[in-house]
């Protein structure tokens, strides 16, 4: 699969949306959400420098380049339309920080799977070397850690050494956000996965002191794969939130 940037400018656009993928992923994580966008939205889904490529392109960019990414992309889309985010992962975090920096400019948001306390769980850390190798799982779960992963396959254990830097640099992101996430007023639809691979449920409590953030657990769900029943929950929450912004009544749905 080809990854790439997204991008939609309609003439006189009524919306705008902005797409934050997570490390190691790409835009094309938001494709069952771009049907839901209305036509005359303008979308942006930015691909961070170093993603899409190999290894070595990963460890030459770094988080403060994907952050500043983001702010551009939110600079670039119409600035007399309100903006809703839909981000994942890595993604979340530079959502929340945009939306304390820009409370007039986002009107709400759809946020995956945030992770504010990090953890590695061994089935997450063995697939992640075999997709490192370029093996291709066929289960659900495997399968969509695989299409969520951008970086071409390479087998070389030292062209990884270097993304420990990487990762340092998420961890410091994570507090960073933790110590602002109060202030964060931007009204905010929340779903975690039970099963997440890589965030810890001491995440849960943070997310759930901050009124903004309406939180929702997905039971079935982990960090990257979700089964009919939850991807059908945040589809509708996320129609719920486009026709908020437009002013009509949000739907109900189960939390």
């Amino acid at each position: 699969m080809r990854y790439h940037s997204l991008l939609r400018t309609p003439e006189s656009p009524r919306g705008a949306v902005l797409l934050l993928h997570g490390i190691l992923g790409a835009p094309q994580y938001f494709e069952f959400l771009l049907p839901d966008i209305p036509a005359d939205y303008a979308v942006s889904g930015v691909l961070y420098q170093g993603h899409g490529g190999t290894p070595s392109d990963f460890s030459a960019a770094s988080l403060p380049l994907w952050r500043q990414q983001a702010v551009q992309a939110l600079d670039a889309l119409p600035a007399d339309v309100p903006v809703l985010i839909a981000a994942h992962s890595m993604g979340t975090l530079f959502s929340l920080e945009l939306a304390a920096d820009h409370p007039d400019r986002i009107a709400g948001m759809l946020l995956l799977n945030v992770p504010l306390v990090a953890r590695l769980t061994p089935y997450c850390a063995g697939c992640s070397v075999l997709l490192a190798c370029g093996y291709h799982p066929q289960l659900p779960r495997a399968a969509a850690m695989r299409k969520a992963y951008s970086i071409s396959p390479d087998a070389n254990p030292l062209h990884y050494l270097p993304w420990l830097n990487r990762y340092l640099e998420l961890f410091d992101e994570m507090q960073a956000v933790q110590a602002l996430l109060p202030q964060m007023q931007t009204p905010a639809e929340v779903f975690q996965a039970v099963h997440d691979e890589l965030v810890s449920p001491k995440t849960l409590p943070m997310l759930a002191e901050n009124p903004a953030l309406r939180l929702h657990i997905l039971r079935d769900s982990t960090h990257f794969y979700y089964p009919d029943a939850d991807r059908a929950r945040i589809l509708r929450a996320w129609r719920s939130i486009i026709r908020k912004s437009e002013g009509q009544p949000p739907l109900d749905y189960k939390t």
